[in-house]
Order: structure tokens, then sequence, then C-alpha cells
């Protein structure tokens, strides 16, 4: 959910008035005290390690980070009106006017300074002597904090939203280009180049060509991460689109939301934890867990059994747990009580296998694991001559489906997001254009489908936001999308989920 910033309509409120906003093309990299001012500035915290905190009314004391000086005053620092109360700017050449500032209440004073600013921000005391309103919060920090947060204010005014010049507007996507998710990686690249080719040979958006700059990297996630932050350093984006880094994917989101970045779409393999907030990360699709507790309600209600022995089998990790309890809950809920929870670690995963098919076989399993696991599980089924309903959320192993065992057939239940009824015939033919220009590409109709989304989504969103472009303006955009339709997906509303719901499909392998 991203509603923190209308909690405080009233943070750092001491000026009222607004310049035009402006930007400077090329302007020099961010020196070392700007880029921690830069951080305490959007995220509230301290760049020096130490404690940061924030009072507010008659004494109620709050971490930082619960109250970022971006909540309200914006990532330009020109402020947003919110319920009536405008926040003023915080432009360096605003806060220090030379003739001092004068408020429509009657409150004045004299010229600020670097000094002064800083009493108003530690103090709520201006340099005529008078308190700010007390639900102003007055931060508690260093005075190399301080320092930083100063440098950063008077950075403010030139910056740029990063990535965007007149003529050019750069994207940015992590992909795996060589190793065991080569093929993948280049599929979906090839098919965001050529997105972006059309686009820009009918004109650009708003003027600008689209280009897409790649964090490249092999099979390991953790040199996926190293090059994403390598190429955000090197060559700043405007957002995040799509992209495929399995394995980190946690780390992978939680920087997009520490560097204030818009990431939509993001192609995902791992559940996400009931609960989790992000203010910039807006998924298409729904995560492993989500399709876990449809598939338990789907099978519940239209399967043809009494009460079944269901095993639901998972791998060590966190969130997979979390969302095997749930869909075990699910199935519960519905009357069927025998429910095995079966956890295995993922190099051990055919012992784990072999040991609950000792005791009598389940009828129906719930396999969270990936497409390796699936393919050694039909393996095992193919011996014992075991073939049980099998339900698989489609993220995690959907591509391996088509080689099931005959046995199978009609007893395999798979999330997917789309059915060939979602495709727009016109959405479809340029999808197959697009397409035509990547080699190998049919193998990884998902996950470019998941690319073309993301990217058809973006786009609108910019056309939607002109020329004038900030970061939060683009994600207010995201977020009033409404029953939009990407034309090979089912119509999308985003809002405060950031994604939409899945469904199950009838394999008929």
């Amino acid at each position: 959910m991203r509603h923190e910033a209308r909690r405080w309509p009233w943070l750092f409120a001491l000026l009222l008035g607004a310049l035009p906003w402006t930007t400077a093309v090329g302007a020099p990299p961010l020196t070392a005290r700007e880029q921690a001012g830069r951080r305490l500035y959007f995220q509230g915290e301290s760049g020096s390690g130490t404690e940061l905190t924030a009072t507010v009314g008659a004494g109620v004391r709050l971490p930082g980070s619960a109250l970022p000086c971006a909540n309200c005053h914006g990532q330009d620092g020109r402020g947003r009106a919110e319920g009536g109360v405008t926040p003023p700017p915080l432009i360096w050449s605003e806060l220090t006017k030379p003739y001092g500032h004068q408020h429509p209440a009657g409150r004045g004073h004299p010229v600020l300074d670097e000094k002064s600013v800083a009493r108003i921000i530690s103090e709520g005391i201006d340099t005529g002597g008078n308190r700010l309103d007390p639900l102003m919060p007055r931060y508690a920090m260093s005075s190399e904090d301080m320092t930083n947060l100063l440098a950063w204010l008077k950075r403010l005014e030139a910056e740029q939203a990063p990535g965007v010049t007149d003529s050019a507007l750069r994207l940015g996507v992590v992909l795996p280009t060589r190793g065991q998710f080569g093929a993948l990686g280049q599929a979906m690249r090839g098919l965001l180049e050529a997105y972006f080719e059309e686009i820009n040979a009918s004109g650009g958006i708003h003027g600008r060509r689209l280009e897409l700059a790649v964090a490249e990297y092999d099979s390991d996630p953790k040199a996926g991460l190293a090059s994403l932050r390598s190429l955000l350093q090197r060559e700043p984006v405007f957002a995040l689109l799509s992209g495929f880094l399995p394995g980190a994917e946690e780390e992978w989101v939680r920087l997009a939301e520490q560097e204030a970045l818009p990431l939509i779409g993001p192609l995902t393999l791992s559940a996400r934890k009931t609960g989790t907030s992000h203010a910039h990360v807006f998924f298409l699709f729904s995560d492993p867990g989500e399709q876990a507790r449809v598939l338990a309600d789907d099978a519940a209600q239209r399967l043809p059994l009494a009460s079944p022995e269901v095993a639901i089998l998972y791998p060590e990790d966190e969130a997979l747990a979390e969302a095997a309890r749930a869909a075990q809950a699910r199935f519960q809920a519905r009357g069927w009580r025998q429910v095995e929870l079966l956890q295995y670690t993922r190099d051990r995963f055919p012992a784990a296998l072999s040991t609950a098919l000792r005791r009598k076989p389940p009828e129906l399993v719930l396999f969270l694991g990936d497409g390796a696991e699936l393919k050694a599980l039909f393996g095992k089924a193919r011996t014992l001559g075991w073939a049980p309903y099998l339900l698989l959320p489609g993220s995690l192993s959907g591509q391996v489906v088509a080689s099931a065992p005959p046995s199978f057939q009609n007893r395999i239940f798979l999330t997917v997001h789309s059915l060939p009824g979602d495709e727009q015939p016109l959405a479809r033919e340029a999808f197959a254009r697009l397409c035509a220009r990547v080699p190998s590409s049919e193998r990884f109709r998902m996950e470019q489908i998941s690319a073309y989304t993301a990217a058809t989504v973006l786009t609108e969103a910019l056309r939607r936001s002109g020329r004038l472009l900030s970061r939060n303006k683009l994600i207010e955009q995201w977020e009033g999308l409404y029953a939009f339709k990407p034309r090979l997906v089912p119509p999308l509303s985003y809002g405060p989920t950031h994604g939409w719901e899945p469904r199950a499909s009838l394999s008929s392998q």
C-alpha cells in the first residue's frame, strides 16, 4: 500500500509559495554528502549509522523512517496539496530568500541560513522566535546527518528526474543473458527491445525516445543484484520494468524501495510475505503463495473427492511455508481434514519424496517446487504407477506440465493469468510480430507476455504523466489505472494491492 504520504500533511510546514520547477540536464554526480542527505530525505534513515528520531505533538517519538521528508514534499521538493494543506517547497533558493518570509497568518521571520534551517528542522523554531505547529516533526539527528541533509536540500532544486533528458527516457531491466536462464533472459530482452523500437519509430512518448539499459548477469542472483547496482550508479534510469532475478527477488524489491525507484512487472518465482507493502513496486501477476490459495479453494469446490488425503510439498522458504500453511487452512475449512505439510531442502527432494510415499500415497498433491523437482515427481509417479490430482502454481513449474505421464491426463490443475480468450486479435498479431524478431522465443511465451504487459502498462502511465516527468507522478498514474486493457491479459486495475488475482485451469496433459 502507498498511503503513508497522506498521514502527515504538515511535515516541515514553515514556508508558503512555490517556484517553477527547473531541471539541469547533465547535472554532476552526487557527492557522498548529497547521497547521504538524499537517503535521509527519502527514507528518514541516517547515513552515519546513528539513530534518527522524530518528535510530534506533545512528545510522541517515532523513528525517522516513519516520517521522511519526501512523504509530503515529494521527490522534487515542491510539495503536494493534501487535505486542504499545501506542504511548502524545500528548494534552497526558496528557503533562503534574502528578504525573509511573511506568512498569510501573520507570522513573519528574517532570512534563513544553514544554521536557522537546521534549528527549524531540529527544534521547530524559526528566525523570528516563532514556534511552528507542534504537529510538525522535530528531528533529532547528528551534526553530520544535518550537514548531509542540508547538502541535499541545496542540490534538490537542480536535480532532474534520473534517466530523463530533453530527447530520451532511459529505462532499466535486470536479466540473465548467459548461463542457466540465459535463453529466457535473451527472449525477454529481445521482446522489450523490439517493443521500444516500434514506440520510437512512431515518435516516442511526448517527444522522447525510449532507451533500454540492461543489467546483465549469468545464473548467479548475487551477480544480478551487483549488476543492477552498478547500472544504477553508472547510468541512472527513470524506472525499472519487467526483469527476472530468481533467488534474489526480495533483495531486488528492497533495492527499488530504498532507491525510491519505480519497478513495474517484475517476473517473480518467490512467494511474497502476507502484509508486505510496497510504495514503488507494482506486480503484474499474483505470487505463488496466492496461487496456492486459489488452487486449494478451486480444487475443494470442483474435484469429486469426499475427504481425500492431501500432501502439500514445499521447499525450505519462509514465504512458501506461509503459503503452504494458508493452503492447508483453506483445505480444512472446506472439510478436508487429512492435509499434511511436507517440507524439504532443495538438494534432497527425491529422498523427501520417497519418504512421503512410503506411507499410503496421497490422492492429491499441492506442489510448490520448481520445474526440475516437478520432473523428479513425474519420474517417481511413472515408476510407481501413481497419478494423484496435482495442483501447480503456473509461475513455478508451468513449463514442465507438458512432460507429465499420460496417467495425469485431466488430473492437473494449473494457475494461469490469462487464457486464449483474453487475447485480443490485434494485440495477438502485434505480439507475434515482435516475437518473430526474437530467435527461439516460443519456449518462453509466458515470460514474454509478462515483459510485453509490463511495457504496455509502463508506456500507458508515461503517456498519462505528460512531458514534465517525475517518479511520483508516474506512480500516481499507475495507481490510477482502472480496468486498463493490456490486451493479452485480463483488464488491470491498480490501487492499494498493486496487482491482480490468478485463475485456476484444468490441464489436459
